[in-house]
């Protein structure tokens, strides 16, 4: 697959490296063949393992994304959406007590859970909390009395508090730390009891200390679950929208890309215990054209899929499980999308608990269960691509040999050698530009010239051997005299793979390009 990388950066960045770089050499350091009056003046040699040629490009122009050496040394770069984490605490909210006192207006009074339609908790665990009672006396005489939650234990004891309260008196329990209490329940809901006496023995039920306001009562503070079992029933809620910039061809000039199996993946790691079914609500790339390509594939059930997940039934509590699907071209549209060039992928994914509406599968959460879902796009490096063009500008300076009389100059040529191991040539062409970015003159007359050839390939598109090219540029002198004087050179290139650009090749990290350029200038006789 040819991507940004390299359309933009893989030949300037061979050149670049080291293109000119010794031309502020004075003329007295190179050398100069006995009595002969030609100077040759080496301007670079440079060789670039692909390897750290891509891993360079990718720090400078694709953010987070990461290329990955593989096995067999080909090379894969994965263009990755955020994970979109959930914790359960996001979706499923229990025991949500207010601010302010829990009325309890009579001796049994029924305190309904805060949970979901269809949800049945017949478990939790509490980590945090910290709990008091309130009582009232409004009485002419003194009570005593029990205040109990049958449902919540402690090491097998049920929580109560004995209380003795005198007439007309009011008062706050101590402070109850309810970490490690247990709750059971099978209504969906806390029992708040209390048995109150007067002095003769009879039982009474403490009355309003004003309208509506009751004369027992609870307050919770800070309270919170480390484990929640039952039944969590059939609903849908969301899980992520994201997009994912894809960057196969940013340049504003022609070429034509075609992509090898590229492939999507979806991972879910679920630590939720209880059946999860993904819901894909939307999937489709963006292409360069600006249309909608609807990803379509037979891995999906009606656009859904069932994640895996830890089950209480196999006592696997505190487990993660892990879902992973790819659409390549084997089971999808997703190749053809691809050779429009496609700048985005959008997605949307849902969830939905107990799709099957069993209702005897029991399930659990803890205070770290998540479902954590990511989309990436896996390309290899592998692919074709025809006189793919890009162009970078480079600072430029000949140094002393921008001051040699040219009355004293017969000849100028320039020469460039490749030695090239990759699966990628290119035509390229020069233009010297001064301070302004006007063009003075081209390196080569005319049209683009291959310079970087590339090697054949075998036919699992690797590389056969290196190729070696040698490029003459003769120049005039009145053609030198500009060139000389210029500050930048914009190198415009045009990629093409091996055969032509027909056949898919590969880039491994194992292959390399090298590339050596020289300046020969040779003195007329007796012009020394």
């Amino acid at each position: 697959m040819l991507i940004k990388s390299w359309s933009r950066y893989l030949l300037p960045a061979l050149l670049g490296a080291g293109l000119f770089s010794a031309c502020d050499k004075s003329l007295n350091d190179v050398e100069l063949a006995e009595r002969t009056p030609e100077y040759a003046f080496p301007l670079f040699s440079t060789e670039i393992g692909l390897k750290d040629l891509m891993f360079t490009i990718l720090n400078d122009t694709l953010g987070g994304d990461t290329i990955v050496v593989n096995p067999d040394n080909t090379m894969t770069l994965y263009y990755s959406g955020d994970v979109a984490e959930k914790p359960a605490t996001d979706i499923f909210e229990f025991f949500k007590f207010p601010d302010a006192p829990i009325p309890v207006p009579d001796t049994f009074f029924r305190f309904p859970f805060n949970v979901p339609d269809s949800v049945y908790i017949h478990r939790a665990d509490v980590l945090t909390g910290l709990m008091n009672v309130i009582i009232n006396n409004q009485l002419p005489h003194s009570i005593v009395g029990t205040f109990s939650i049958p449902q919540m234990s402690k090491n097998g004891q049920m929580f109560s508090y004995d209380f003795t309260i005198p007439a007309g008196q009011f008062l706050i329990s101590p402070q109850y730390d309810l970490s490690g209490y247990l709750l059971l329940s099978d209504s969906n809901a806390l029992e708040f009891r209390y048995e109150a006496y007067d002095p003769s023995g009879n039982r009474i039920v403490l009355p309003e200390t004003a309208p509506g306001i009751p004369g027992m009562g609870i307050l919770l503070n800070g309270f919170t679950l480390s484990y929640v079992q039952g039944y969590w029933g059939y609903s849908e809620y969301p899980l992520t929208l994201d997009t994912i910039d894809i960057d196969i061809n940013q340049t504003d000039l022609k070429g034509n890309v075609r992509v090898k199996n590229p492939k999507v993946t979806m991972t879910v790691s679920n630590s939720w215990g209880f059946p999860t079914r993904g819901v894909v609500k939307h999937l489709s790339f963006i292409g360069q054209d600006g249309k909608d390509y609807k990803l379509e594939s037979s891995v999906f059930f009606g656009d859904s899929i069932d994640f895996a997940y830890p089950s209480l039934a196999a006592g696997e509590v505190g487990q993660t499980k892990y879902t992973s699907v790819t659409l390549d071209e084997n089971n999808s549209n997703i190749a053809e999308i691809f050779n429009a060039q496609p700048v985005k992928l959008i997605y949307e994914v849902a969830g939905i608990s107990n799709a099957t509406k069993d209702p005897n599968i029991v399930g659990f959460l803890t205070d770290k269960s998540t479902i954590a879902l990511r989309m990436s796009v896996e390309l290899l490096l592998e692919g074709s691509v025809q006189d793919f063009g890009s162009e970078q500008i480079l600072d430029l300076n000949f140094g002393e040999y921008s001051e040699l009389d040219s009355t004293d100059i017969e000849s100028v040529e320039f020469k460039v050698v490749t030695e090239n191991s990759s699966p990628i040539g290119a035509k390229l062409q020069m233009y010297f530009q001064d301070e302004n970015g006007i063009a003075l003159d081209s390196l080569f007359i005319g049209e683009p010239q291959p310079i970087l050839q590339a090697p054949s390939v075998d036919a699992n598109g690797i590389a056969i051997g290196s190729k070696r090219t040698e490029t003459f540029v003769p120049m005039d002198v009145e053609r030198f005299d500009r060139v000389r004087q210029s500050k930048n050179i914009l190198m415009r290139t045009f990629f093409t793979t091996a055969d032509g650009g027909l056949v898919p090749v590969k880039l491994l990290a194992t292959q390399s390009a090298a590339v050596r350029m020289g300046l020969k200038v040779k003195l007329r006789v007796g012009g020394e």
